[in-house]
């Protein structure tokens, strides 16, 4: 620091963290304030240079390994701040012996019980140096891209050991990349480690939706891994351009070299098409979502992607309606769902980014909050109604391609409720504004609901999902085609549902679509049908409305079976008045009420 110490000063200052630790400074009141106190001073002493004998040297660094533990995030950022000083000032030179030491250590604390010391470890794996890092950089990339997603620890809840992973793994490919030698075999098998490890771990950090009482603590992941995914792509595309350099060049193609995917010698290019189409589509989903603070952040993101004026990021699919979406001149309020919808709807239109951002568009669009539901909504029926959106594929409208981008989200989200849910309730709101309904055509689509809407609505217990599979339902039910009558008879089942405010709404869209659809029950049944409909009280006894289930059934031609498992019909009813008995229904009716809001 440009300061000199005398030898009896160096040696004063050197003793002044054991004497603390030796009066026990750290208990009491006071002793978190000291514990960061204590991190800064070394911090300071090793900018300093301050000579220190190896005890002291140990001493300090067990000091700071123990604040690293501690579960005051403070104190731990102290800490890790101080290793990014004190292990190249001092460890450094204490051979590899040292080196593969503290590494072991903290990749064993990232397995440990206690939280806090998986979020430490996973800090200080980040600030260690390259002489470090260079020695076990494999288990050290491979463990923390093991912890920074959930899928690999379903039973750990802590989001900030996830975070904390996710920083220190970006930090830990931007020290060995910064100082490894480009050219060497060692270097290219660490860029490839980046490429095929590191970014598909972050892409799996893109998904942390964890929830916990504090609310959605993935939105931290996720947050986290949008930075890093960043600079992880800086990593690589300057890596490719310095290997364009590197690689001799064909002379007819030398005349044409600007710095664009054809510059790319694509034997050597590690930012692909493939990885940018990820990249691009992973974070334009968080850009459609329903927390204001990740959307401005995903545009922003995406934005300095799309723009970087010192790095060029090639090989971007569609990279022209993205700079028309996300305007460079133009200082946009990205967080307001009425500027950013009506953009990013417009990547719908193409292949390669509309199932992910429909995954996250369903989520605002079949929400609970109202005025982030009502703007994307109308952004999404606007888009369909916009004659000047032309789509990528030919001959295939935009409501064609939609239906097969939302089924292939109930498909790939089954037995998910948090995407499930609300993709029901997005179609929904789309068939009562006559969406899928003003032409045919659509027979494929009702098809893919029925056979989604199954399994889904089997034992859900969730009023809202259960809702909306009963409209859509009810909706099928009214159209003319043959699948209106498979979509009929599963409706009719839930007409003896357990729950009495299920059997009243099924009841409610059983009488609707007999009015609209008269071919579903032969016309000499139907004035009883909808008799039988109007004139029971479907929120009293269960077994009355199981018994005019089945009248309604033998006259839509079903049969009785359609409704009941076979078996014992004796067998049968003594269970179930062994189950009257012994469970009020009332009780199991307090499950729904928490889901209806009620």
């Amino acid at each position: 620091m440009g300061v000199h110490y005398s030898i009896d000063m160096q040696k004063a200052l050197s003793g002044i963290v054991p004497a603390i630790e030796k009066a026990r400074l750290y208990r009491g009141k006071g002793g978190e304030i000291m514990r960061s106190a204590v991190s800064r001073f070394i911090a300071c002493i090793s900018m300093s240079g301050i000579s220190l004998n190896e005890k002291t040297k140990r001493s300090l660094l067990e000091t700071l390994n123990e604040n690293l533990r501690h579960p005051n995030a403070q104190i731990q950022c102290a800490a890790v701040d101080a290793l990014k000083h004190f292990i190249p000032t001092y460890l450094v030179s204490s051979g590899e012996k040292t080196a593969n030491g503290i590494i072991t250590k903290y990749l064993t604390l990232l397995d440990d019980p206690n939280v806090a010391a998986r979020r430490g470890a996973a800090l200080a794996l980040g600030t260690l140096p390259y002489e470090f890092l260079v020695l076990k950089w494999m288990p050290v990339i491979s463990k923390l891209c093991s912890s920074c997603t959930i899928e690999d620890k379903p039973d750990d809840p802590d989001a900030e050991a996830r975070v904390n992973s996710v920083r220190g793994l970006i930090l830990v490919c931007e020290t060995l990349t910064a100082s490894v030698e480009h050219s060497s075999s060692f270097g290219d098998s660490m860029y490839s480690y980046i490429k095929d490890k590191v970014m598909q771990a972050l892409f799996r950090a893109l998904d942390d939706y964890a929830v916990d009482n504090r609310g959605d603590v993935g939105s931290w992941v996720r947050e986290a891994a949008m930075d890093a995914l960043e600079r992880c792509t800086f990593i690589l595309c300057k890596r490719d351009n310095i290997a364009v350099k590197i690689t001799p060049v064909a002379e007819h193609e030398s005349k044409s070299i600007d710095i664009d995917t054809n510059a790319v010698n694509t034997r050597c290019q590690l930012f692909d098409s493939s990885i940018a189409q990820d990249l691009v589509a992973g974070i334009a989903k968080q850009a459609v979502e329903k927390i204001d603070k990740i959307r401005e952040i995903a545009v922003k993101t995406l934005k300095r992607i799309l723009y970087n004026e010192e790095l060029f990021v090639p090989s971007i699919p569609y990279r022209e309606l993205l700079e028309q979406i996300i305007p460079n001149s133009a200082d946009l309020e990205w967080a307001v769902p009425a500027v950013s919808y009506p953009r990013f709807v417009k990547l719908l239109q193409v292949s390669c980014y509309s199932k992910p951002v429909l995954s996250g568009l369903v989520i605002s669009t079949g929400g609970l909050q109202e005025s982030l539901r009502k703007a994307s909504t109308s952004a999404l029926v606007d888009y369909l109604q916009d004659s000047d959106i032309n789509t990528n594929d030919e001959g295939k409208n935009r409501e064609y391609l939609l239906s097969c981008d939302l089924l292939w989200v109930l498909e790939h989200y089954q037995k998910c409720d948090r995407v499930v849910t609300p993709t029901l309730k997005t179609v929904e709101t789309l068939l009562s504004k006559k969406v899928f309904l003003r032409e045919q055509g659509h027979c494929e689509f009702y098809s893919g609901l029925i056979k989604s809407l199954g399994p889904e609505l089997k034992g859900s217990k969730d009023f809202a999902k259960l809702s909306a599979g009963l409209s859509i339902l009810g909706y099928i039910s009214s159209q003319s085609d043959g699948n209106g009558s498979t979509a009929f008879s599963q409706l009719l089942t839930f007409l003896g549902h357990r729950y009495p405010k299920i059997r009243k709404a099924a009841a409610d869209q059983v009488y609707l679509v007999l009015l609209q659809n008269d071919s579903l029950i032969a016309a000499e049944n139907m004035e009883k049908a909808q008799e039988v409909i109007a004139e029971t009280c479907w929120e009293g006894d269960v077994e009355e409305a199981r018994r005019k289930r089945s009248e309604l059934n033998e006259m839509a031609g079903f049969g009785a079976a359609t409704s009941q498992k076979p078996g014992n019909e004796q067998t049968r009813r003594k269970t179930e008045e062994r189950n009257a008995a012994s469970t009020d229904e009332n009780k199991s009716y307090s499950s729904l009420v928490d889901f209806s809001g009620y």
